[in-house]
Formats: C-alpha cells, structure tokens, sequence
C-alpha cells in the first residue's frame, strides 16, 4: 500500500510508524507542514519560517489535495489535515460555512475515491478542558495550572467539539493516544505510543551505588505538573540525596544522551498517562514515575493493564510516593527490567505496524492489539 502520514511529527509516533509500515513493504512516507525545535525527522517539509502565510497554506492545500491521487491510505495527526487547520472559521460572517466546507473537501474526496481516512489523535486537539475539568480531581485543565486553561473554555472546546461532532465522522478511524479522549471521542479506540524504535535502543539499567539521577522534561511544564514535581523534591533533600536534571530547549538527539544517564524518570503528575518520553526512558531500562488516572483506563487494553510498568502516584500525596519510591532504590534495576519488558510487549512499532496495516485494508473489522509475541486477531 502507498500510506501518508502527516501533516505534523509531534512525539515522533508517525515516523517510527511509517518507517516500521516500509518494513512490512509498504510506500509509507511522513510528510509535514514544517518542522520543530525538536528536530524530529520527516521524509518531506512543506515550507519554513521564511514562508508567508499565503505560501504555508497554498503548499500544504495543494499537497494535500495531490495527495489523494498518490496515496491509498491517509493517516492524519493531532486533529488536523493538509487543509484543516484544526479549528472551525467562526466569526467570519458568511464565509464561516464556505470555508468550513472547503478545508474538509480532501476528506470528503478521499472518500469518493475510496481511499482510506484515518486520524491519530495526540491529547490538547481533543481534550475538552472544561468537561475534564468536572470530571477529574486531578488535572492540568484548571485555572493556574495550564496556562491556556481559559482560552479552552471560552472558546478551543468549542472548536474541539466541533472537530468531534463534524470532521472525525468523516474518518474510517479515531485512534487516540491519551486514554482520556474516550471519555469525548464516541467511536475512537485506544492506540499506545509506536514512537520508539526499540530495537535501537540497549537498555542502561539504574545503577545500585553512587547519588541516584533524576530525569524530569518539562517539555510544558504546567500541563506536565513541573511545579508539583519540584516543590515535592525539594521537601525530601533533606532525607535523600539525588541529583535532579531538567531537560529542557534540547534537540531530541541532545535530550535522549541525557536520558541514557538517568536512574529514574519522572514523566507527568496531570495528564493522567504517560507520554512518549515515558516510553524513550522504559525502552532504556528506566522506571518512570506518572500519575496514571485509574477512571480512564477501561479505554485500555485489559492485558495491557495488568501490564503497566509505570510507578503510579497520586497527586494529592506527591511528596509521601516519591519519599516510598526513593526508598526502594534497590529494586529500581528490576523495575527498569520490567518497564523494558512492558515496552517490548506494548509499544514496538513493528508489532503496531502489523495491526495498523490490516485495520487500513479492512476498517470496519474489529481492531485488536493483542501484546507483541500474541495473535492479532
């Protein structure tokens, strides 16, 4: 099959996908709007920063719609296509409706061609701050903790609700990386990260002497609970010595020299799962620290959670589960072991590849991701 994935690399899961789709051989190529500091790679960009406006949104339409005449199958990301921006046009007078109809025409064409629609969704291109806000004691959608909390609630969620309601029915699929997304995405299913090649990565379990290596990255530190995390570190200098270091403004390849010198990770205290960097540092051999929102995970797997390596904490007694986890530094080596095995059986792209491949020949049967070295059915 000829497969295209983009408009965007967030996390790096498209490119890992697509390479491991060329390996079962397949055309699979990662084309994106343009790229980021994280400098994560990409078979084609679009445009750069010297573009002007016009120019970014005649590229990427015209790739877009050129697109369904080169490819059987496209696999969208965060919500967006090569024409959808993501957003609904509001407060344009009559052009509002026009418009809206024309950035969903390559869907709309794809599908009278017979080609294949799917869309990956990531977290914040879906995630209604205001409804998860009701529902969740722990979140990062609330007022001082994410910094675009109100601009959610006054006016994104109904941009997001409109991308649920108008433009996601006109997929095959929804996936959704973030178990959360269930709760509003009726009809999507449960993906976890492919964006790690592990067979590239040699695990470097934590060492058992010397002063213990802390990992944060606050890639966004309000939505990660950055704050949180520090406050509860700096309580326990006093009873454990450790060296803690951010990651911070690196290219992925200067963040993940880094990561490999860890002894222990700690991912994010909000969001409720883990995040790709979670899965870089259990491919390591690292035990990852996460608050993981026990309401949101009958959206996963079943074996999958009986699975899950991470270390759980709960944000209302932050600083009492970091003081039991630091206590325990002599079982960290097992528990990377463990985290390794985890992201082997859950998280190989080869293995999400093969399910992702028949899900695009056949979309309406049933999609299971059965554990890597089960039968997919």
């Amino acid at each position: 099959m000829k497969i295209l994935h983009g408009p965007f690399n967030i996390g790096n899961q498209p490119w890992s996908l697509s390479r491991a789709e060329r390996r079962r051989g397949n055309r699979s190529d990662l084309v994106i709007r343009s790229g980021t500091w994280f400098r994560y790679p990409a078979d084609k960009v679009l445009y750069d920063d010297t573009a002007s406006n016009f120019q970014k949104v005649a590229r990427s339409a015209w790739f877009g719609l050129s697109a369904l005449l080169r490819y059987d199958v496209l696999h969208y990301y965060f919500g967006t296509t090569f024409l959808y921006p993501g957003y609904a046009f509001e407060g344009v007078g009559r052009m509002g409706p026009l418009l809206n109809r024309l950035v969903t025409i390559d869907l709309k064409l794809a599908k009278g061609l017979g080609k294949k629609r799917f869309m990956t969704l990531q977290g914040c291109d879906a995630r209604l701050a205001g409804e998860g806000n009701r529902r969740n004691e722990w979140t990062m959608c609330a007022s001082g903790r994410c910094s675009a909390y109100e601009a959610c609630v006054t006016s994104l969620d109904a941009r997001r609700s409109r991308l649920i309601d108008h433009v996601l029915p006109l997929f095959d699929r929804v996936f959704y990386l973030n178990p959360e997304l269930g709760h509003v995405v009726p009809g999507g299913q449960f993906l976890p990260y492919a964006n790690v090649e592990i067979g590239h990565f040699s695990p470097e379990y934590p060492r058992a002497e010397g002063k213990p290596r802390i990992v944060h990255a606050p890639s966004d530190a309000s939505i990660k609970g950055t704050q949180m995390i520090l406050d509860a570190l700096e309580r326990l200098k006093s009873r454990f010595d450790f060296e803690l270091i951010l990651v911070e403004k690196k290219t992925h390849e200067e963040a993940m020299a880094i990561y490999r010198s860890a002894d222990l990770a700690i991912d994010q205290v909000l969001a409720g799962w883990y995040g790709g960097f979670a899965v870089e540092m259990m491919a390591m051999g690292k035990p990852v620290v996460c608050y993981v929102r026990e309401s949101d995970l009958k959206f996963v797997p079943p074996a999958m959670r009986d699975d899950l390596a991470i270390l759980n904490v709960d944000p209302g007694r932050l600083t009492e589960d970091l003081a039991a986890i630091l206590e325990r530094r002599a079982e960290w080596t097992e528990l990377g072991k463990r985290a390794r095995r985890y992201v082997e059986r859950w998280h190989d792209p080869d293995h999400i590849a093969g399910a992702m491949i028949a899900a695009y020949r056949s979309p309406d049967s049933k999609f299971v991701l059965a554990p890597a070295g089960a039968e997919v059915e």
